[in-house]
């Protein structure tokens, strides 16, 4: 690489730094969020510094919605895009004094010089898949609001005034009757989109094999693993579930328990905790070795998220074999 490009997003405008292979900057501007404003900068740096899209990398935070068509555009510009997590960047530029925008993107540009060996370039699949992100991320928004209505109805509504309650419930229930058809309708797309991939559907119906495994954390699963291409061994899947144990001991001094982190992907995580909750609470394998369990004398979340981890692995497992999970007769389990 010879030239590397850092971006801060923010709604309004896009702060663009460029770096020259030694780490001197070059140019830096700020600019509308814009797809053509993007084409227009680049075509004017690649004129004066003579860019060259094999040449060069442009890296970003993901921030969401924000950043959505400045990727699209970057990638349909086939340039060479990378998604940079945030606390990789903070922790590689160590104590610091002052923020902007402007040096935000100056440290952005400077990280994917240091570290652009690192560097996971997006590409037109993972593009795609954010289709079905913003679905999940609309299901999930729908799912909340629903909540946000049952809860006024048994609880906030009986705490307001006699003559509003019924006019507060009938606001309530009828916008809970909107947001089911909403539902109804999301679901319908999000099961769509996954039809509409051979790959994909077959990734779907092997996840739901799995006992404990819905249609919800099937569909997330695929989404954040960009159909399972993202982790090559589940132990990765686990760590970005945030249900992978690490040790917490150092010297003599500190000799803590195994502990999970908190660095998490907390939509997956909540999804396989209800997952876990859902097959201990029904005859069977894990019902059993969580009973087990708690006999010998482990914590319940402790064993909890061992089961969460069995359910990733299955999960994992299905999809390398490219074969349904088959529950194994009780007869047969193994202690």
């Amino acid at each position: 690489m010879k030239h590397w490009i850092g971006v801060d997003v923010s709604k309004a405008h896009l702060d663009v730094a460029l770096l020259d292979e030694a780490g001197a900057l070059l140019a830096q501007e700020r600019i509308s969020n814009e797809p053509k404003a993007v084409r227009a900068l680049l075509r004017r740096w690649g004129k004066e510094f003579r860019l060259d899209k094999s040449s060069m990398l442009v890296c970003l935070e993901p921030t969401g919605h924000y950043g959505y068509r400045l990727v699209e555009e970057l990638v349909h510009l086939a340039i060479p895009t990378w998604l940079a997590h945030p606390l990789d960047i903070k922790h590689s530029i160590g104590n610091t004094r002052g923020k902007s925008d402007s040096i935000d993107a100056l440290r952005i540009a400077d990280y994917a010089r240091r570290y652009q060996d690192k560097a996971r370039l997006v590409g037109a699949e993972a593009l795609r898949m954010n289709k079905l992100r913003q679905l999940l991320s609309c299901r999930r928004q729908l799912v909340t609001e629903r909540r946000r209505q049952q809860v006024r109805i048994k609880d906030t509504n009986r705490h307001m005034d006699r003559s509003l309650q019924s006019l507060f419930d009938r606001m309530s229930r009828q916008r809970i009757k909107q947001v089911d058809q909403q539902l109804v309708e999301v679901d319908g797309l999000i099961l769509e989109f996954i039809r509409s991939d051979q790959q994909l559907n077959q990734q779907y119906q092997l996840l739901l094999s799995v006992d404990g495994v819905g249609p919800v954390l099937a569909s997330y699963l695929l989404a954040c693993t960009e159909g399972f291409t993202r982790f090559r061994t589940v132990r990765q899947l686990a760590c970005q579930a945030g249900v992978a144990p690490y040790e917490h001991t150092s010297g003599s001094s500190i000799k803590g328990r195994t502990r999970v982190s908190p660095q998490a992907d907390q939509v997956l995580k909540t999804l396989l905790h209800m997952s876990a909750l859902g097959v201990i609470a029904r005859a069977g394998e894990l019902q059993d070795y969580y009973r087990r369990k708690l006999k010998q004398g482990k914590a319940p979340m402790s064993v909890i998220n061992a089961v969460r981890c069995k359910i990733l692995h299955r999960l994992f497992a299905v999809i390398q074999r490219s074969t349904p999970y088959v529950r194994m007769p009780l007869a047969q389990v193994i202690e």
